[in-house]
């Protein structure tokens, strides 16, 4: 009863992945349709726990962040950076969710969950990827500066122009894929296997839309997908260099000794001017962080353009499109996994950041309590 189930759900959702032309019925390549299918389920399953972390974690902080305050333009970068980084988590999660044996019954019965879900869930996490990859490097770029004339950023980067860049980054990535929804639009189609009209999507039919999708397209597929990761790249290797430069002096003002609570209470007992500069480069460290993991989960989609720029056949109608749709699909479960990562990189970094957040969750200490008034 199970593979009966199992293969009418398979067979369903091949249909709607044929009616979209994910699938041909010629099957070449590394991958057939039924395991494209079949990866595609296992790999739903796995994203989902971590798309519940990724939820859970910026959510708080978000709400850290704004307990702590966005006096600082870098506070302000983290808080635009969670928000994208959120919604790029529910998007992959709900592209996930259609992939679903249970979900994929369920819906079939009212919409086609192929071009649904593209349209829906890939489309949109592709737009607040990008958001994510933008401000990341905005960050990065930010703490460069500040490492490289510290007198001046705060005059450069103040809490006006941050702002205004955030609408910047957020207007434009957002206005390029709303087009998606202006040139595919939602009807009515009916079909053969439930013998009833469901819900589909259409592209619309005009030569200068036409053209104008296609240049979208080629923008967000190549320069607004290397720009970002090029800039992080020479961001991170610039601030790492800065890292390793200041280490020997962060030894020499605290010990190595110290737990990490004893580090934050250390920090508060120095000058201001050290304590200014050691919270410096313990911001540093965060945004170097931030940065690595962003780029080891963007390189592969990055790889997986430029190989198929280079190769024909390795594209979504060429003849290894399953492992060009998989090795797609693979990116969007990187791009979660970025996406819910920062949490715990603000948590083991920033003292701030750490004991806020173990206010609010009331797990202080007396001594933390004392030391935060």
């Amino acid at each position: 009863m199970e593979n009966a189930t199992e293969n009418f759900t398979s067979r369903a959702l091949t249909i709607q992945l044929q009616r979209q032309g994910c699938c041909g019925q010629v099957q070449r390549g590394f991958l057939t349709r039924v395991q494209f299918l079949n990866l595609l389920t296992q790999s739903s399953h796995c994203t989902l726990p971590i798309g519940f972390v990724g939820i859970l974690g910026n959510v708080l902080i978000i709400v850290t962040y704004f307990n702590i305050g966005l006096s600082s333009s870098i506070n302000i970068s983290y808080v635009a950076l969670a928000f994208s980084d959120l919604f790029c988590v529910l998007s992959n999660m709900w592209m996930a969710i259609c992939f679903l044996p249970d979900f994929t019954r369920f819906a079939s019965q009212y919409f086609f969950v192929g071009p649904i879900s593209s349209l829906t869930g890939a489309w949109v996490c592709e737009c607040f990827t990008r958001i994510t990859a933008y401000m990341t490097a905005f960050i990065s770029v930010e703490r460069c500066l500040s490492v490289m004339m510290p007198l001046k950023v705060s005059s450069i980067f103040t809490r006006g122009r941050t702002s205004a860049a955030v609408i910047v980054i957020y207007g434009l990535n957002i206005v390029l894929a709303s087009y998606g929804f202006v040139i595919i639009q939602f009807v009515k189609e009916f079909s053969p296997f439930y013998n009833k009209t469901l819900v589909s999507t259409e592209r619309v039919s005009s030569p200068l839309l036409e053209d104008v999708y296609n240049f979208v397209l080629i923008f967000q597929s190549f320069p607004a997908l290397m720009i970002p990761l090029v800039t992080v790249i020479v961001c991170t290797a610039f601030l790492s260099l800065s890292l390793r430069r200041s280490a020997a002096w962060r030894r020499s003002m605290v010990s190595t000794d110290q737990t990490t609570d004893e580090r934050d209470k250390s920090l508060d007992k120095l000058p201001a001017a050290r304590q200014r500069n050691l919270k410096e480069i313990q911001l540093a460290k965060t945004v170097v962080l931030v940065a690595i993991v962003f780029i080891v989960c963007s390189s592969p989609n990055a790889i997986n353009v430029l190989v198929a720029s280079v190769l024909p056949e390795y594209r979504a109608t060429g003849r290894y499109r399953m492992t060009y749709r998989f090795a797609h699909f693979t990116t969007f479960a990187l791009s979660m996994v970025n996406s819910s990562s920062n949490f715990f990189i603000y948590l083991s970094t920033g003292s701030i950041f750490r004991r806020t957040l173990q206010r609010i969750l009331c797990l202080e200490n007396e001594t933390d309590k004392a030391l935060t008034k």
